[in-house]
């Protein structure tokens, strides 16, 4: 039964991370398909951290997602942004696995303005993968960088590249059989449309070099000041999105389910706060 969830683990790893293919973090972006590259938002830490270069306020959040409604598949973290100097430093470390097969990740970026139309971001990245059963460990370090630029007051521009060194987990030339792991090299680009003070509409493209490419559609529409409801549709393979957000005061409550038709659902949960 343990090798059982082993390789379950291993194929569920491959079809959501592809071996250190960042997965989408935060039911905001989450409940959009995926999608928010030009967005302000905590969880930018981990699609576009130029993201975080518009927080005013010290930001701290956990996420909660179980793939597939699978326990052996949960996936969880925290992040941290805190502005400093010119700009705002962001930390971030999350979990996916269980004890037979987990893979983590941690972060350490730096995101600024630069004048009300542009912002930029550096980060690094170490991720570690762990099988159990003394089957060993891998790790690598992973570089990103991010941009948000403002073409019109309601046409924002967002672009993120991952991996540009090729990083790779695993590399053993000189062994029987060569084994060259590479970690996903992605070219992200997005534009979001602001139609009006309640609809935020985004569209988004990726492109794996190895890979087809990905897209996605996402939709927010804020009613209230309170309530936000989201929708989104992503390629690669086809998702359907759902989600629910609540702000009150200083706490962002955000949820949201990705539906993939052979596998099942995905839900989603973060948690912010922010500290005045």
């Amino acid at each position: 039964m343990r090798r059982s969830l082993l390789c379950l683990a291993i194929c569920a790893a491959t079809l959501v991370r592809a071996g250190g293919d960042p997965l989408t973090v935060g039911a905001r972006f989450a409940g959009m398909g995926g999608s928010g590259l030009m967005l302000i938002d905590l969880w930018s830490v981990r699609l576009n951290p130029a993201g975080l270069a518009g927080l005013e306020a010290p930001t701290a959040g956990l996420f909660y997602q179980r793939h597939f409604l699978s326990e052996e598949l949960a996936h969880q973290g925290l992040a941290v942004a805190l502005p400093l100097g010119k700009g705002v430093l962001g930390v971030a470390a999350d979990r996916f696995g269980y004890s037979l097969y987990n893979e983590t990740r941690s972060s350490l970026s730096y995101a600024m303005p630069f004048g009300e139309g542009l912002r930029a971001a550096v980060q690094l990245n170490h991720l570690g993968v762990r099988l159990g059963e003394n089957y060993g460990s891998t790790g690598a370090v992973v570089a990103e960088l991010g941009v948000q630029a403002q073409i019109t007051d309601a046409l924002w521009l967002g672009a993120h590249l991952y991996n540009p060194t090729r990083a790779a987990l695993l590399q053993r030339t000189e062994s029987a059989v060569p084994l060259d792991e590479r970690i996903p090299t992605l070219l992200r680009a997005g534009l979001g449309y602001t139609f009006s003070s309640k609809l935020l509409m985004t569209l988004e493209a990726e492109k794996d070099i190895d890979r087809p490419e990905r897209f996605r559609v996402g939709m927010e529409y804020q009613p209230n000041k309170v309530l936000f409801l989201r929708t989104g549709v992503s390629t690669g393979p086809v998702q359907s999105h759902f989600g629910v957000g609540f702000r009150l005061e200083q706490f962002d409550i955000d949820l949201a389910v990705a539906v993939r038709s052979q596998l099942g659902a995905t839900p989603m949960l973060n948690l912010n706060y922010r500290f005045k």
